[in-house]
């Protein structure tokens, strides 16, 4: 018997309504083929888990292309209709057994609140009603009905930090291939809450860390085939914007009905307790000055890049420069204007540059005079982990500018830093530091665990927790900036027959 065939692929990217610097092309690591397949096998990667349930049962998995960026302002149109129509034409003549995509779930085009809704349904359209599709989504995604209704399973990152990209991939694919030899027959049962999770959403601490252990123990006794609790992104200004909690029962749904209703209710119930509290930065900055064993890792609530904002805030800098240049520390900026200035300067050569505060304006442009220490039109590294260990990336160009110990990494495209290799990718050595900036909330946490202390500032900005401050006109009304009095509802939707 001729190997079963999997269609794998899409893209992947974290969209920010309120950045209004759209996601090009060029942001983006583009992978098809044979090599889209060898660089994902064994990484902890949502494509490296699809493949590995592949491998598992000697099937095939097939990847027409993979679009994979940081988080950022919408993707363009374009980008997306490319990926789109070469996924569409490789399930129109692949004649592919099932279908298993890895996607992030948060993405946003300026014409699309809901794109991965719209590949998934398109695909769902060619292929027909038997054909198990399964997809793999991020914690943080919003999900909606569109695509549940056309979706089979979707299976969410159970961690945060995120830490099981592959093994949420491995779950979509063994869905799929489950569905084929017909031991699943999924049933969803799931329901949304109107509501935002803002900075107390580790599922390493109560009360998600509670909520996933009860859905786990349900997978567990085989109560249920799958359960995700889903914390939408919470700069998505689109029309039901919340969370949405979902379980998967095997041909029958009272179980895992029983299990959503439980962690929905238990869910908003807890509301308010999901709204963290986090140190200053000058408190921060006051213990560097004064000696630490080990480095502090400062992730940049406002400017956070993993969750789409644009990475010029000047904010740290500001505060750094203000104590002077003695203190060991690397900030990044994204100005793509300052990296062309540095790069023309040349290597070792003294500059004085202007840079940051272009979208972010919290804190105005800084001037800065220093040497330019390294420089490069890219570079590559792959992630030393563990979340998404083994991972391949790329930076685009890039300089480094040093006055005293301060070091400024520049860069053309935003990065969130979320592992200790982007630095070292572009010659700067994060554990000799004090003072390492992310552009990350609690993504870096497990990246750096090892280097220094881990701690999220509370910093102004497009992706600070004061959502009260952001212009919200589509994704309202919801909680904590409304006043609801809602009874959640568990919905239904079963396989064709």
């Amino acid at each position: 018997m001729a190997a079963r065939r999997i269609l794998a692929g899409g893209i992947a990217q974290e969209s920010h309504s309120f950045n209004p610097v759209l996601t090009g092309r060029d942001s983006f690591t583009i992978t098809g083929g044979a090599d889209a397949v060898a660089r994902a096998r064994g990484t902890n990667s949502t494509l490296g888990g699809i493949i590995a349930a592949a491998d598992a049962a000697g099937a095939e998995v097939t990847v027409p292309l993979l679009f994979r960026a940081q988080s950022g302002g919408p993707v363009e149109d374009a980008v997306f209709e490319e990926v789109k129509d070469a996924m569409l034409d490789a399930a129109r003549s692949g004649d592919f057994d099932a279908i298993a995509l890895p996607l992030h779930g948060g993405m946003l085009t300026p014409t699309l609140a809901d794109p991965e809704g719209v590949l998934v349904q398109e695909l769902r359209a060619i292929v027909g009603p038997k054909v198990p599709i399964t997809a793999a989504f991020d914690l943080h995604a919003h999900v909606t009905a569109e695509l549940l209704e056309a979706c089979d399973l979707l299976a969410g990152y159970l961690t945060n930090p995120h830490a099981d990209q592959g093994e949420t991939g491995r779950r979509a694919g063994a869905a799929a291939l489950a569905m084929l030899d017909g031991t699943l027959d999924p049933v969803l049962a799931w329901s949304h809450l109107p509501m935002l999770t803002l900075g107390n959403d580790r599922t390493d601490e109560e009360p998600l860390q509670g909520l996933h252990a009860r859905a786990r123990a349900a997978v567990e006794a085989g109560q249920v085939h799958d359960a995700s609790i889903f914390n939408a992104q919470q700069f998505l200004d689109v029309a039901g914007l919340g969370q949405v909690v979902m379980a998967y029962g095997n041909r029958r749904s009272a179980a895992a009905e029983a299990l959503v209703a439980e962690l929905t209710a238990s869910l908003w119930q807890a509301r308010a307790s999901l709204i963290g509290a986090y140190p200053s930065l000058e408190s921060c900055l006051d213990r560097a000055v004064a000696g630490t064993d080990r480095p502090l890792i400062l992730g940049d609530q406002g400017d956070r890049v993993a969750a789409g904002a644009p990475g010029d805030s000047t904010v740290i800098l500001h505060a750094l420069l203000a104590r002077g240049p003695g203190l060991p520390a690397i900030v990044p900026i994204t100005d793509a204007e300052a990296v062309v200035a540095c790069r023309a300067a040349g290597l070792g050569a003294t500059v004085t540059v202007t840079f940051g505060g272009r979208f972010s304006r919290m804190a105005p442009p800084v001037t800065m005079t220093g040497e330019v220490i390294a420089e490069g039109a890219g570079a590559s590294l792959v992630y030393a982990g563990p979340a998404e260990a083994g991972q391949r990336a790329t930076v685009g160009p890039y300089a480094v500018l040093r006055a005293g110990d301060l070091k400024v990494v520049l860069t053309a495209f935003p990065y969130s830093y979320i592992d200790p290799e982007y630095y070292r990718a572009m010659g700067v050595e994060p554990a000799e530091q004090r003072v390492v900036v992310t552009r990350s909330g609690y993504h870096f946490t497990l990246n750096y665990a090892a280097i220094g202390e881990c701690i999220t500032v509370d910093t102004p900005g497009m992706s600070s927790y004061r959502v009260a401050e952001l212009p919200f006109t589509v994704a309202r009304p919801f909680y904590p900036l409304d006043d609801l009095d809602i009874t959640p509802q568990v919905r239904l939707r079963r396989r064709p027959a």
